[in-house]
Parts: structure tokens; C-alpha cells; sequence
């Protein structure tokens, strides 16, 4: 029975697939303005808009648009790859004037600290247990901001070897 059924079907399938293989596609406007795709010729007074004739590829012209499409398909990921190395150039560029300013702010609180620090420790005790409080906020918000400066470093080194990841990568890969 199942022998019988795929006979049954693989020959109506042979049967049919000339007729489904349309020689011409019409494409026209009909006298009401609207726009048919059929196989069939168009009607008398119809404009035509356009005839697409079928024509029968050979296995070169198939395997020269399969290599046509697969270098269109380098080309675009190779674009991709370089727009992406030149992201992630602008983005560690980006943290290193960060880490530079994160520096900056970094050394003046530094600067700052030193100075009241300096100015602290020239007073009086007395004066000394009243500012006690200040000098240490002053010592903490120049650690804070050394701290904030390391990781701004941190984040242009890794952001700057990513970059180099990539254009290792790209210059690597076969063209």
C-alpha cells in the first residue's frame, strides 16, 4: 500500500511540475486600474507593464551567483567587523579622556586634602577636635575619587585591548 501511494504520488508529481513551470509572467493594468500578475497573455486593451520570461539557468551561471553571493556576504560581515573596531576605537578613546579627567579631579582632591590637612594639623588641639569631621570627609573624597580614577583606567585598558582584539582579528581573517 505505502509502495503503491509513493509511486502514485511521485508520478502526479512528474506529471504536474511542466505545467506549474510558467514559460512568461504578465504584469498589467486592466481598463478599472488594476494591476494583474498572471502566466496568461494579457487581454486586448490591458496596458502592459511588464513581461518576465523564464529562462533556464545552467549549473555555471547558478555556481557563479552562488560566489557572487557569498563574497557580497564577506564583504558585509567584513564591513561589520570594521565598524565594529571602529566603535570600540571611539569608545576606548572615549574612556581614556574619562580616566584623564577622572585623573585630574583625582590629583585636585589630592591637592586639596594636602593642603587642609596641612592647615588641620598647624591648629591648636582644641581647634583640631573641631575639625576633625571635615578633615577626614576632605581624605575620604580623595580616596573616593582615586578610586573612581583607577577604574576609569581600568575601563580604557580594557576597552583599548578589545579594540586591539579586533583589528587583530579583522587584519587576520582571509580577504
Amino acid at each position: 500500500m505505502k509502495k503503491t501511494l509513493f509511486f502514485f504520488n511521485a508520478a502526479l508529481i512528474l506529471l504536474v511540475c511542466p505545467i506549474l513551470q510558467a514559460g512568461e509572467i504578465s504584469i498589467y493594468r486592466d481598463k478599472e486600474g488594476v494591476i494583474n500578475l498572471t502566466d496568461q497573455a494579457a487581454p486586448s486593451g490591458a496596458r502592459v507593464q511588464e513581461i518576465i520570461r523564464y529562462q533556464e539557468k545552467r549549473a555555471a551561471e547558478y555556481k557563479q551567483q552562488k560566489q557572487l553571493d557569498e563574497q557580497k556576504q564577506r564583504e558585509y560581515r567584513q564591513q561589520a567587523e570594521t565598524q565594529k573596531a571602529q566603535q570600540l576605537r571611539d569608545a576606548a578613546v572615549k574612556a581614556g579622556k574619562q580616566a584623564e579627567e577622572a585623573g585630574a579631579q583625582a590629583r585636585e582632591k589630592i591637592k586639596a586634602a594636602e593642603d587642609y590637612m596641612e592647615r588641620y594639623n598647624q591648629k591648636r588641639r582644641s581647634q583640631r577636635r573641631r575639625h576633625r569631621k571635615t578633615a577626614q570627609r576632605v581624605v575620604n573624597e580623595a580616596q573616593e575619587a582615586q578610586t573612581r580614577a583607577n577604574a576609569a583606567i581600568t575601563r580604557a585598558n580594557q576597552a583599548e585591548k578589545a579594540a586591539r582584539d579586533v583589528s587583530a582579528d579583522i587584519s587576520a581573517s582571509p580577504k
